[in-house]
């Protein structure tokens, strides 16, 4: 092998400096290969391209040969690393993805030695927690080592978004059926199971992979279905419960349905926003043209992609309907396979309470969906608030399940000091193509990130900042020492009101009260980058969530996890996410003047604010938040999975049918009522 080496770039003149304190990193990709060559020898090539030229770096590693195979390679693993760490740093490039290959030889060697599998993974997830780039596995053919990096090089240039920051896959559907290949059909290799067990309980791990088994043993198999494959909390906890299920060996896919813009309007104003009742004009009251037009989408939908001889529904054992948006197929599932059984998962606010009056939107557009399709379910999965839970649910048939956020993922993974500049470099980028100020970096500011949504309360949190501004004015604050508000979020290909909120928060800001302080209030509809959101938040100094509806928000089990108190509103499950006083502050829905106080408060009173900080920290609020991450939300699945298939289950029925009272369930509104409901994780904990 002829010898050609990545430059090293001198970083030390001052016009290099000067020039990287404004500069964002050059996005990068790369191909390595690998090549066996001899016992004791391995080489390697390493491309990088931009888009539009390569630069190649190949080197031979000499290894230990008194050392097992699997040593040898954590130990190429880090020459490895620290070559594209160097030259990344050197040349301020940011390597947003990598893909990881071998030549047919040395996949021999693997297929020979086992044990080598898990050293290649290993070198996979290395790049996603040391480098922030996102690594696939692929078999590499070619005739040189050089070409063979250099074509892994486009594939995952391909693969991905370029114009994004943040190392997001382009997200990968099946022509034939819709089915989500979440991770490019598991080519792109992030964590491993050693990674959940290690932010997993003991006693949650082990029934997990009991079940687990249990599902492979009786071969059962589980589907999601549901409208968009990105964008909102759904989508991101099924990739992530896909990503955890195909490491754990369990057959478990999901579908969506084909876009169609017309029924997301429907499916968005008139399901979604009238369910919540945020709107009660009645132009969002459902007429029978929508239902004809939503109905006939979802039939051509399952006729097309999931329907007779398409071996999706055929085949199901457990099939999970998550929300109203295609749940008009369900009596389509019932006739094509009667064995199936069907979850229905509620993750929305349904205002209960509305829906029970005669005449109401909210009680006919139930009407409508629960006797023609949702209640020929077996099992209603709602959000542990009773008030979210509609009239003629059968109580025995309901059970909770809160939303779940994943540890590992680009939303919440631990990012170094420089990743943190880089993304706040990189939202301060698009923040400026938007006419919206940046972050300054020598100030802290106070965030929101949410959907541009009616129900978010995004005026709320801007009059509410309006307060708290003043009052640190008014307490004889120098302006440069105060805080920012930063309002962002990402948008989806399913909901039509992103745009009309987020031009309705630029006509706020342009009001004269406001106008003082728009300047400090960055605004930004965000690219699909995880790792973007998760650098923002954990910059912050703490979060808003004035939700004036909401079903079960991660973003406030993301903000917990990383350390930062929520000030939010008493609005849907929020009360049973935060500990008033303890992880957060709990305000009444509406006083904006009670959220000012309390940022005041936390922002003025450095031991009130590391009160919350210390608390937060601790090992019960970290055993606390377990219940709210993908490991713990995947036993909960694949238990209702084995208690409900029929397929090697001798009970004609589901065993372990809720069948008690508890003491109460939070209604949504501060109080409580008696409900015959349960968490379903108390049925798999009993007796543990």
């Amino acid at each position: 092998m002829t010898a050609r080496k990545f430059s090293i770039l001198e970083t030390g003149s001052p016009r290099y400096v000067l020039a990287r304190k404004r500069a964002i990193g050059k996005s990068v990709y790369l191909g390595v290969a690998l090549s066996h060559v001899t016992e004791g020898q391995i080489e390697w090539a390493c491309s990088s391209y931009d888009g539009n030229e390569f630069d190649t770096h190949e080197d031979v590693f000499l290894t230990d040969t008194s050392l097992p195979k699997a040593r040898q390679l954590e130990a190429l693993n880090d020459a490895i690393i620290r070559t594209a760490r160097e030259y990344a740093n050197s040349h301020n490039y940011r390597i947003q993805a990598v893909c990881i290959g071998c030549d047919e030889q040395t996949a021999k060697v693997v297929a020979d030695h086992p044990e080598l599998k898990d050293p290649i993974r290993s070198m996979c997830t290395r790049f996603w927690f040391d480098l922030d780039a996102a690594p696939c596995i692929y078999t590499l053919r070619g005739v040189s080592l050089t070409e063979e990096a250099a074509s892994a090089a486009r594939k995952v240039y391909d693969w991905f978004t370029p114009q994004f920051p943040g190392s997001i896959p382009r997200i990968a559907v099946d022509p034939d059926t819709n089915e989500v290949l979440v991770d490019m059909d598991g080519h792109c290799h992030m964590v491993d199971l050693k990674h959940f067990e290690d932010t997993t309980d003991k006693p949650t791990w082990d029934k997990l992979l009991q079940l687990a088994d249990e599902c492979k043993q009786r071969k059962l198999k589980i589907i999601f279905f549901n409208s968009t494959p990105q964008g909102g909390g759904v989508a991101l906890m099924r990739h992530a419960t896909i990503r955890l299920m195909r490491l754990l060996g369990v057959d478990c896919r999901w579908f969506v349905a084909k876009p169609n813009p017309d029924v997301f309007v429907i499916t968005k104003r008139k399901f979604h926003n009238v369910f919540q009742g945020v709107t009660s004009d009645e132009q969002y009251r459902l007429r029978q043209e929508d239902k004809d037009l939503w109905v006939e989408w979802c039939e051509q939908n399952f006729e097309h992609y999931w329907g007779k001889g398409k071996g999706v529904v055929e085949s199901a054992d457990v099939i999970i309907m998550d929300d109203p948006q295609v749940s008009a197929i369900i009596p389509r599932i019932r006739e094509l396979n009667p064995a199936a059984r069907i979850v229905y998962r509620s993750h929305i606010e349904i205002r209960a309470d509305l829906a029970s009056v005669p005449g109401s939107m909210q009680h006919d557009l139930w009407d409508f969906l629960w006797s023609g399709f949702i209640s020929k379910s077996d099992m209603f999965i709602s959000h542990p608030v009773a008030g979210f839970i509609p009239p003629r649910v059968p109580h025995t048939r309901v059970a909770l399940m809160p939303a779940a956020t994943d540890e590992l993922d680009g939303l919440n993974k631990k990012m170094s000091p420089a990743d943190l500049e880089y993304y706040r470099r990189v939202f301060n980028r698009v923040a400026e193509d938007q006419g919206s100020p940046g972050i300054d970096a020598q100030r802290p500011y106070v965030i929101q990130i949410a959907r541009f949504d009616p129900a978010k309360g995004i005026p709320d949190v801007i009059e509410a900042y309006r307060a708290f501004r003043e009052k640190l004015s008014n307490a004889g604050m120098e302006e440069d020492q105060q805080p920012q508000l930063v309002l962002c979020g990402h948008g989806s290909i399913d909901d039509p009101d992103g745009t009309v909120v987020y031009e309705q928060v630029i006509q706020q800001l342009a009001q004269p009260e406001y106008c003082d302080y728009a300047k400090d209030i960055c605004v930004a509809r965000l690219p699909a980058s995880d790792q973007l959101l998760c650098s923002l938040l954990r910059g912050s100094f703490c979060a808003l969530q004035l939700s004036h509806r909401e079903g079960f928000e991660v973003k406030v089990t993301e903000s917990l996890a990383k350390y930062k108190p929520v000030i939010a509103y008493r609005s849907g499950g929020i009360p049973l996410q935060i500990e008033d006083g303890k992880t957060g502050i709990l305000i009444e829905r509406g006083d904006t003047r009670g959220v000012a106080n309390a940022l005041f408060r936390l922002y003025t009173d450095a031991n009130y604010y590391q009160d919350f900080i210390n608390e937060l920290r601790t090992k019960g609020q970290d055993s606390k938040r377990q219940r709210f991450f993908t490991p713990f939300q995947s036993v909960n699945w694949l238990y209702l999975a084995t208690q409900l298939a029929y397929k090697g289950n001798d009970e004609a029925v589901a065993k372990n049918q809720p069948t008690g009272d508890i003491d109460g369930t939070y209604m949504g509104d501060g109080q409580i009522r008696q409900w015959g409901a349960r968490y379903v994780c108390e049925y798999w904990q009993e007796g543990q």
